[in-house]
């Protein structure tokens, strides 16, 4: 009878024990701010505050250490997947001639070594939407493949911008390299500052602040190579049949903008898909 007692007794005890447990569980497993290694120790003081109030203790322990060994397990298990899974990697878009790219008929000639494929940005100094995209530009012509031969060409559709492309060419010329970062010196100055060099005299300080002389200056202006780069810039302009900028024109055969491919990310899939494209026709 007594054993009978007892057992009743021990029974709910041993009910209340579980719950306790449980639910000490399910807040650990929930918890966002409980790592991997702190929610098994959480579970464990848990678990040994409630056995030391139950009897008999001995079964209750065993039974804790049961539920702590599966919720441990459970987490690590949890863990290693999570872990392993991979994130979705992102839908190629599938570019349509016509739609995000054209064809220039008749085709532009190439001004790029042989075997190379050239990559053109017709752009505009006082353009806002050239600015925006010139960081982006500059990362490209850093990580351009090999084969690729990339170049900025200042469109001169109207006297406006011809205007600025000789406003470019002369920075050109004065820091071939780009080490001394003038191209982005004039978007700043004409975008950040709203400085309007138009006229030439302000173009000539302008060069003046940067440390470049007026007979520097005017030597480039005067060279036969300066002159050549323009005529340049008036031919590819009018082949590529723009009527806005920027524009990325591929290898003489097609071109691009940021508004056709979809956006600026969109823009360098669908260049590096058409330049591609050309190196394997070029290398059959």
């Amino acid at each position: 009878m007594k054993s009978k007692n007892t057992a009743k007794g021990v029974l709910p005890k041993l009910s209340t024990s579980f719950m306790a447990v449980s639910l000490l569980l399910l807040v650990a497993c929930n918890d966002s701010t409980a790592t991997a290694e702190q929610a098994p120790k959480e579970i464990q003081a848990a678990v040994e505050k409630v056995v030391e109030k139950t009897s008999p203790a001995t079964s209750l322990e065993q039974d804790a250490k049961i539920i702590l060994a599966e919720a441990t397990t459970s987490k690590e298990t949890t863990k290693e997947v999570n872990e392993t899974k991979e994130a979705p990697k992102p839908a190629k878009t599938n570019f349509i001639e016509g739609q995000h790219y054209f064809e220039i008929f008749p085709a532009i000639n190439v001004d790029a070594p042989k075997g190379k494929v050239e990559v053109i940005e017709l752009m505009w100094l006082s353009c806002p939407h050239c600015y925006h995209l010139e960081e982006d530009i500059v990362h490209y012509e850093k990580n351009k493949p090999s084969y690729v031969d990339f170049k900025q060409i200042p469109a001169m559709l109207n006297p406006v911008w011809s205007k600025d492309a000789e406003t470019y060419y002369i920075a050109d010329f004065m820091d071939p390299t780009g080490e001394k970062k003038i191209i982005s010196k004039l978007f700043h100055a004409i975008h950040e500052q709203g400085r309007r060099l138009k006229s030439e005299d302000s173009v000539k300080r302008f060069f003046e602040q940067l440390g470049v002389s007026a007979e520097d200056y005017n030597k480039v202006k005067n060279s036969m190579a300066y002159k050549a780069k323009l005529n340049r810039a008036r031919q590819v302009s009018a082949g590529s049949q723009i009527s806005s900028v920027p524009a990325i024109l591929i290898n003489g055969k097609y071109r691009t903008s940021a508004y056709a491919a979809g956006g600026e990310k969109k823009l360098f899939e669908l260049v590096k898909m058409l330049t591609e494209k050309e190196k394997n026709r070029m290398t059959k």
